[in-house]
């Protein structure tokens, strides 16, 4: 009696972090207002499922939508509701469909909005959504997206401490990735604590590792010259079905931001 075996179907997604940099005057001729469609390409040319956006204003997150069909997004302003700058997510409604998401502040008041604790510059916070796909319903994962503070370095150690606990209690059991601008290097302590706790970098499944990344932080300046301080971290996927880059192309002449994006394909057999 021959028997018949039912082929594995891969499905795929693309995460990617991206600091947007915050729409200010002082950038002159890099002022938002001259590289959003440049930064709409960037997102364009990853083909990104979902996107951990720093630094974006509400009327900024509008803006960049509208030049992406398709994309939705969630989040609300680190001191609240629409005020300041986000943490969002924008994701491919066409693909997904949150069926939770939220906003939680890096302190030791989670839910108190504006709330900042450990010596932060100011109030920091992280955005989560968990994403079913429309085309498989079967398919599931959660994304956490963050920022981690400039100054302080209690601050970024306990702020990543809450996002990794928080993040795996959404996350149930199932796949989840982590998205932000840490402000800190592979070295670091918030990269040995993430490590302990078993989460892996993605730039740990690219030739060189997150090393020989090279800069994620340009200045508009361009080049590579340095070491990453944004991340793809991951919980839940196979390592060997992991691929990782940063984006360094100029998009219309233009970067699309003072970092570059960095985005990985995550797989489900």
């Amino acid at each position: 009696m021959e028997t018949t075996v039912t082929p594995k179907l891969e499905f795929a997604a693309v995460a990617m972090t991206f600091n947007l940099r915050r729409a200010t005057w002082v950038d002159g001729r890099n002022a938002w207002r001259y590289r959003k469609r440049s930064a709409a390409a960037a997102i364009a040319a990853a083909d990104a499922d979902v996107v951990g956006t720093q630094e974006g204003s509400l009327p900024m997150l509008r803006e960049l939508t509208a030049l992406l069909p398709g994309y939705a997004w969630l989040g609300e302003g680190r001191r609240g509701g629409g005020l300041d700058e986000t943490n969002a997510i924008l994701y491919r409604a066409d693909r997904w469909t949150p069926e939770a998401s939220g906003t939680f502040w890096l302190s030791e008041r989670p839910e108190r909005p504006g709330s900042r604790a450990w010596g932060a510059a100011f109030p920091r916070i992280c955005t989560w959504a968990m994403l079913r796909s429309t085309s498989n319903a079967d398919v599931r994962w959660t994304v956490a997206n963050t920022h981690l503070d400039h100054i302080s370095a209690s601050a970024r150690r306990r702020g990543i401490a809450l996002v990794a606990e928080r993040a795996l209690e959404i996350a149930q059991g199932g796949p989840i990735v982590v998205t932000g601008d840490f402000n800190a290097k592979p070295d670091s302590e918030v990269a040995g604590l993430l490590r302990a706790e078993g989460w892996r970098n993605a730039f740990d499944d690219a030739s060189g590792g997150a090393h020989q990344a090279g800069a994620t932080f340009h200045g508009f300046r361009g080049g590579e010259r340095g070491r990453p301080i944004d991340y793809i971290y991951y919980r839940g996927f196979a390592a060997e079905g992991v691929e990782v880059a940063v984006d360094r192309a100029r998009y219309d002449g233009r970067y699309p931001s003072d970092h570059y994006p960095v985005y990985a394909r995550f797989r489900w057999t």
